[in-house]
C-alpha cells in the first residue's frame, strides 16, 4: 500500500559526505514519502543499516567514497535539494513518489514548481505536469505544462515551452529540452523582445523571429537560430539560414557587427562592415572595412585599453583615393587617412599624464569620410598634478587647419606650463591669497610669425566683507609681473614676423571693489531679488606704444559675463587699464516649487584714458561702455528663454544678439535660436559688417511611440540663403526603434563639394542588431548629392 504523508511535507536532502545517501532527488523523494513531516535526511540514515541503502545508491568499501565524494574521504559541496507540497505519497510496489499541491524543488539557484511532480526511482525520472515554472540560475524562467527532468534538475524536455529571459525577452515553441544545464533547445520556435497586446495577447507581437531551432546557450551565452525568418506584425519579411546575437547577460562579445550601406556622389555606392573583437575584459578592438564605389576601399579600426592606473585609446584609417571632385580641390590619387590616441594615466596620487593626439593626412578627408566639419585639429600632450588647493601643468600643443587652401602652417606652443595655488578662507588679512604663475613657449615656422617666450607670476587677494546694514562688500587685487622675449618681432604688425629681437618687462598692479546690496521679500508662493551692483576697479595707466607680443588676447567679446571682470581680455597679454566704475542691476523671482525668471543690465565707465587697446566695434572703445545684460526665463517646464544682448550706449541699436528658447508641451514644441553680431568699426560707417542667423525647430510627440522633428536653419548676413533642413520621423517602443530622416545641407565646403541632400531609415531591433538603408542620390528633391 502507498504511505502518505497528508500534511504539508518539507525535507532536505543530506550532502554527499553521507555515504548511505545520494544528494539528490532520489533520496528526497524517498524520504518525503516513508517520514513524517520535517523529517531530515540524517534521521532516516540512523534507521538504515549500511547493507541496505537508500535505492539509487552504492554502498561505501573499505578505500572507496561515496557515490557523490571523492575515494579519499573529502566529501564535495553540493547545495541540498528541497521540496515542499501539500501531499506526497510513496508507492513502493511502483518505486513512485508522487507529490501533488503547489510542489516545489528547489537546488541552488535553480527550482522548479508544478502543480505535481513524479519520481520514477527504476528510470531516474522526474515528471512534472500542470503550471510549470522552472527558474534558471541565470534568472530565465521556463514555462511549460509537461515536463520530465533528470533527478538532478540539469536536462529537461518539455512540451509546449515558454522562456521569459531577464531583459523581458521571450521565446516559445512545441517542444524543448536543456542539456547539461547549459544548452535550452526550442524546435519550431519564435523568439521576440516585444510585450503582447494586453487587448489580445494571441496577436503576433510588433516582430518576431521564426525559427525551425532555437539555441540558447548559457555558457557561450548566445542565443542561434537555424533557419529564420523575420517577422513584422505577423508579415513574413526577411530570411537567413543562420542568425545568432548575445544573450541578455552579454555586454560585449567578438563577432561582426550590422552592417550599414549608403550613397554619396562623391563616395558612390557605400557598404561598410565592422568586426568587434573583445580581446579580455581590460581591452577590446573594432575593425572597419568600407568600401566606396568611386573610390578605393577604407580600412580603420579602433583599440581600446584600461590599466590598473590609466586607459589607452588608438583609432585610424588609411584608404587610397583622390582629394575632391570640383575645380577646386586636388585630383591626385595617393594615400589618404587619419590617426588619432588618447590615454590618460595616473603616476602617483598626485601626478598623472596624458595625450590627445589627432593628425589627418589632409584637409579634406575627415570631412568627406566621417563629415567632421571642424576648422582644426587639436593635439596635446600633459603632466598635471592635483594636490587641496594647488595645481600644476605642464603641456605642450599643436594644431592642424582643417581650412582647405590655408598655407599658413600653425604655431606649437610647447611648453605651456603652469602653477596655481589658492589659500583657505580668512588665512590672510581676514581674506585668501591666490598665485598663478606660467610659462609659454610659441614657436613658428616658415616666417609665419614670431617665436614667443612668456613668464608670468601673478599674486593676488580677495575678501567678501557682509556689513550690519547688509551691504555685501568684495575687495581684490593682484599684481602682474610678466617678462617678454621675442624673435623677428614686428612691433607694428605682432602677427608677422620682422626683422628685430625684443625683450619686455611688465608689472601690473590692479585692485578692485565690488559692493552689492540685495533685497530679498519672501512671499506665499515665491521670492523676489533685486540687487544693484557698483564696482570701482584701480590700475596704472600703461606705457603708451610699448607693444608685447600677443599670443592669447587676440579676439575680445563684450558681455555681461566678463563686465565685471578685471581685465576684459581674454588673456594677459593685453591688459584693461586705467581706473573705471561699472555698475548693473540684477533682479529675480524664484517660485518656491518651481519656475524662475532673472534680468540683469550693466555697463562700465572710464575715468582715465586707456592704451588697452580695445578695437571699434568692441563695445568698449569709448570711455563709456555699450550696455550689456541678460534675460532667464522658466517659469514652467512649457517654457524656457535665455537671452543676452549687447546695445550701442550712444544710437541704442543692437550690436549683439544672442537667443534661446523652446515653448510647449511634448504634444507640440517649439524651439528657435538666433544669433546678431554687429562688427561694424565705425558708428558712421555707410556700409555694416554683420553676421546673422537663426535656426527654427518643431517637434511632437503625438503618441506614446510616434514623434516627428522639424528643424531649418537660415542666415539672414552677409549672404542670405538657407544652411541646412531636417526632418525626422521616429517610432520607439521596448523592442523597436524605426526612423526616417531626411536632410538637405545648402552649405558648399571650400573644396567646392556640395554635400547636398540625404534621405536614409534607421531600423533598430532590440537585442538583434541595427538596419539601415541605402542613403538615396536625392536628385529629385532638387539635385545635390547624398550623404549617408
Amino acid at each position: 500500500m502507498p504511505k502518505h504523508v497528508s500534511r504539508r511535507a518539507r525535507a532536505k536532502a543530506p550532502t554527499a559526505a553521507n555515504p548511505l545517501l545520494r544528494s539528490g532527488i532520489v533520496g528526497l523523494m524517498v524520504a518525503c514519502g516513508v517520514a513524517a513531516v520535517d523529517l531530515a535526511f540524517t534521521d532516516m540514515a540512523q534507521a538504515q543499516s549500511p547493507a541496505t541503502p537508500v535505492p539509487g545508491t552504492k554502498p561505501a568499501t573499505a578505500g572507496q567514497g561515496s557515490a557523490n565524494g571523492p575515494a579519499n574521504g573529502t566529501a564535495q559541496k553540493q547545495d541540498p535539494v528541497l521540496l515542499t507540497a501539500d501531499q506526497v505519497t510513496f508507492d513502493e510496489v511502483n518505486s513512485l513518489v508522487t507529490a501533488s499541491g503547489n510542489v516545489e524543488l528547489a537546488q541552488g539557484k535553480r527550482s522548479v514548481r508544478a502543480d505535481k511532480i513524479t519520481y520514477n526511482q527504476k528510470t531516474k525520472v522526474v515528471t512534472a505536469t500542470g503550471k510549470i515554472r522552472l527558474v534558471e540560475p541565470s534568472g530565465d524562467i521556463v514555462f511549460a505544462d509537461y515536463a520530465e527532468l533528470t533527478d538532478d534538475l540539469k536536462d529537461v524536455f518539455i512540451e509546449n515551452i515558454r522562456v521569459l529571459m531577464t531583459d523581458n525577452g521571450r521565446m516559445a515553441g512545441t517542444e524543448g529540452e536543456r542539456r547539461e544545464g547549459r544548452l535550452t533547445r526550442v524546435n519550431r520556435g519564435v523568439y521576440s523582445p516585444c510585450d503582447l497586446c494586453k487587448e489580445d495577447p494571441t496577436r503576433p507581437p510588433l516582430w518576431q523571429i521564426r525559427a525551425v531551432r532555437i539555441v540558447h546557450d548559457n555558457e557561450e551565452h548566445e542565443v542561434r537560430y537555424r533557419d529564420a525568418t523575420m517577422e513584422i506584425f505577423g508579415i513574413p519579411v526577411a530570411y537567413t539560414p543562420y542568425l545568432s546575437h548575445p544573450d541578455p547577460s552579454v555586454d560585449r562579445k567578438s563577432g561582426f557587427l550590422t552592417p550599414s550601406f549608403g550613397n554619396n556622389s562623391n563616395l558612390g555606392a557605400i557598404l561598410k562592415t565592422h568586426y568587434y573583437w573583445d580581446i579580455g575584459p581590460d581591452q577590446d578592438a573594432t575593425f572597419d572595412l568600407h568600401y566606396y564605389s568611386q573610390q578605393g576601399p577604407l580600412l580603420g579600426g579602433q583599440y581600446r585599453k584600461r590599466f590598473e592606473n590609466g586607459r589607452l585609446e588608438l583609432e585610424g584609417a588609411i584608404t587610397r583615393g583622390d582629394g575632391g571632385n570640383s575645380n577646386t580641390a586636388p585630383k591626385e590619387t595617393r594615400n589618404r587617412g587619419y590617426v588619432a590616441a588618447r590615454g590618460l594615466f595616473d603616476i602617483d596620487e598626485t601626478w598623472r599624464a596624458g595625450f590627445d593626439i589627432k593628425r589627418t593626412s589632409d584637409p579634406t578627408f575627415l570631412r568627406r569620410y566621417y563629415d567632421f566639419r571642424e576648422d582644426y585639429l587639436t593635439s596635446k600632450a600633459y603632466v598635471e598634478g592635483f594636490r587641496g588647493r594647488n595645481y600644476a601643468a605642464i603641456t605642450g600643443y599643436s594644431f592642424q587647419d582643417m581650412r582647405y587652401g590655408n598655407t599658413i602652417p600653425e604655431p606649437v606652443a610647447l611648453p605651456y606650463a603652469q602653477y596655481n595655488a589658492l589659500g583657505e578662507p580668512g588665512s590672510l588679512f581676514g581674506g585668501r591669497w591666490s598665485l598663478d604663475t606660467s610659462l609659454l613657449g610659441v614657436s613658428r615656422f616658415q616666417n609665419a610669425g614670431p617665436d614667443t617666450q612668456r613668464v608670468v607670476v601673478q599674486p593676488g587677494w580677495e575678501r567678501n566683507i557682509v556689513s550690519n546694514a547688509g551691504f555685501v562688500t568684495t575687495l581684490s587685487g593682484s599684481v602682474l609681473v610678466a617678462g617678454y622675449t621675442a624673435q623677428q618681432f614686428n612691433s607694428a604688425n605682432p602677427t608677422t614676423r620682422g626683422d628685430d629681437n625684443v625683450s619686455r618687462f611688465r608689472f601690473f598692479p590692479q585692485g578692485q571693489a565690488t559692493v552689492r546690496y540685495p533685497f530679498v521679500r519672501y512671499g506665499e508662493n515665491s521670492s523676489q531679488l533685486i540687487e544693484p551692483i557698483g564696482q570701482m576697479t584701480f590700475a596704472p595707466k600703461l606705457p603708451n606704444g610699448r607693444v608685447f607680443p600677443n599670443e592669447d588676447s587676440l579676439d575680445i567679446e563684450f558681455d555681461d559675463v566678463n563686465l565685471l571682470q578685471p581685465n576684459r581680455f581674454t588673456g594677459i597679454d593685453r591688459l584693461d587699464d586705467g581706473m573705471r566704475i561699472t555698475y548693473g542691476l540684477r533682479t529675480a523671482i524664484y517660485g518656491n516649487t518651481q519656475g524662475s525668471a532673472s534680468l540683469f543690465l550693466g555697463q562700465s565707465r572710464r575715468l582715465t584714458d586707456s592704451n588697452a587697446g580695445f578695437t571699434g566695434g568692441s563695445g568698449l572703445e569709448d570711455s563709456v561702455s555699450d550696455y550689456v545684460g541678460r534675460l532667464d526665463l522658466q517659469p514652467a517646464d512649457w517654457l524656457d528663454v535665455n537671452y543676452g544682448f549687447r546695445i550701442d550706449h550712444e544710437t541704442l541699436r543692437p550690436r549683439r544678439h544672442s537667443l534661446n528658447a523652446s515653448a510647449g508641451v511634448p504634444l507640440l514644441r517649439l524651439s528657435t535660436s538666433y544669433t546678431y553680431v554687429d562688427q561694424t568699426t565705425s558708428r558712421t560707417a555707410v556700409t555694416r559688417d554683420r553676421v546673422e542667423q537663426a535656426s527654427f525647430g518643431l517637434s511632437s510627440q503625438f503618441s506614446n511611440y510616434w514623434s516627428i522633428g522639424i528643424s531649418h536653419s537660415q542666415a539672414m548676413e552677409p549672404q542670405p540663403g538657407p544652411r541646412s533642413s531636417l526632418a525626422v520621423l521616429s517610432y520607439a517602443d521596448e523592442c523597436l526603434i524605426f526612423q526616417t530622416i531626411a536632410r538637405r545641407d545648402y552649405t558648399v565646403s571650400t573644396t567646392g563639394e556640395q554635400d547636398g541632400n540625404t534621405i536614409f531609415f534607421r531600423l533598430v531591433f532590440k537585442n538583434v542588431g541595427e538596419f539601415k538603408s541605402p542613403g538615396l542620390n536625392a536628385s529629385f528633391l532638387g539635385g545635390g548629392s547624398a550623404n549617408q
